[in-house]
């Protein structure tokens, strides 16, 4: 069964969007690009997901 999600993606609430905003300029993301990792992260932590192998830098392979 696929969902599909309304366009463009609903807002969070001011002061969560803000918090995006902010974190996502500071690291260098899109608000996509950070929402997404914010999920994966959640999902690996709570074993929802398979966590990523880590390279010999420290970076999780794959793209955020």
């Amino acid at each position: 069964m696929r969902i599909s999600f309304p366009s463009p993606a609903p807002t969070l609430g001011d002061d969560i969007e803000e918090a995006l905003r902010s974190v996502a300029q500071e690291l260098g993301y899109s608000r996509e690009q950070l929402l997404r990792v914010i999920v994966r992260e959640w999902l690996e932590q709570n074993a929802y997901l398979s966590v990523l192998d880590q390279n010999d830098e420290g970076e999780a392979d794959g793209n955020p």
